[in-house]
């Protein structure tokens, strides 16, 4: 079937009093035309609106990302805060005491709560963290740093592991014991002998001062060491001596030789451990080390 061709139209201007205006117009430019008047604005329409989803989007994506940085902060602060008690220092600064008596005055509050924007709690980070930067250098830092340096020194003072190295065999524990003499009685014994052959080294359990370093008819050549803390030790029935008196040795050096001098019935090491005077069991402390070898 043929198609019809367009017909042009023709529309006719009129005012009263005035010439007439006679347009003619073609029906394909005529729609075109039209075509173009109603798409340009739906376009530009289109246009806003992805771009509104696309801000949208990205301000979404930065109220997420300035949350997680507040709450990262917030995390940092309660580790500063471990690390205060740790060092010893107090819970909290002056200036945090006022902040939050400030805080505490403000009245009740209510209503819908609504999300920070970004920019504002991207705000909050920035005036945190200079603050939580400062408290580390000048407060934390320093104070943990001393406290560590005081544990360092109380760890190497302690006295821990065996006075001989391997495995020596122990001949007498600590506590009453029947007199190895042969008598009909009984004695305090005041350490732990360990058996072995005469000239092994002895060895310092714990870095100190040597505050004894002779002989006596009791220990015979003995070293006695001042730890610090209110711990000494001391290392009897030597057949040699190695240090002498104020002499600082350190964990593992050689402070004298296994033998039978003074008050004894054959080679052996006689070790004690004093704490605040008060001669203790030694055997807790040989635990201690046994254990602390067992977890490496």
């Amino acid at each position: 079937m043929p198609r019809l061709p367009l017909k042009p139209y023709t529309v006719l201007i009129t005012a009263t009093g005035k010439s007439s205006i006679t347009l003619r117009l073609r029906p394909v430019p005529l729609l075109v035309g039209l075509a173009v008047l109603v798409g340009l604005p739906l376009t530009w329409i289109s246009l806003l609106l992805y771009q509104n989803v696309q801000l949208a989007q990205r301000n979404q994506n930065l109220s997420e990302t300035a949350s997680e940085v507040l709450t990262e902060l917030d995390a940092i602060g309660n580790e500063i805060e471990v690390l205060k008690n740790r060092a010893g220092l107090p819970d909290q600064s002056n200036e945090n005491t006022r902040i939050l008596d400030s805080e505490a005055k403000i009245p009740p509050r209510g209503g819908v709560a609504e999300a920070a924007p970004a920019e504002v709690m991207f705000d909050e980070a920035r005036r945190q963290l200079p603050s939580l930067e400062v408290m580390l250098a000048r407060a934390v830092k320093p104070a943990l740093e001393q406290t560590l340096e005081s544990e360092a020194e109380q760890a190497a003072a302690f006295p821990s592991g065996k006075p001989i190295a391997g495995e020596p065999s122990i001949s007498s524990e600590f506590g009453l014991r029947p007199n190895p003499f042969g008598q009909r009685s009984y004695e305090m014994h005041e350490g732990i002998d360990f058996e072995g052959p005469v000239g092994k080294p002895i060895l310092a359990t714990a870095e100190g001062v040597v505050v004894r370093a002779d002989y006596n008819g009791g220990y015979g050549n003995h070293v006695r060491l001042d730890h610090g803390y209110n711990y000494e030790t001391l290392y009897g029935h030597l057949s040699k001596l190695e240090v002498k008196i104020g002499d600082r040795v350190k964990r593992g050096d050689i402070v004298g030789y296994l033998g039978s001098t003074g008050r004894s019935s054959g080679p052996h090491l006689h070790y004690s451990v004093y704490r605040n005077g008060q001669a203790v069991n030694p055997r807790y402390y040989l635990k201690l080390a046994e254990t602390n070898q067992e977890t490496k």
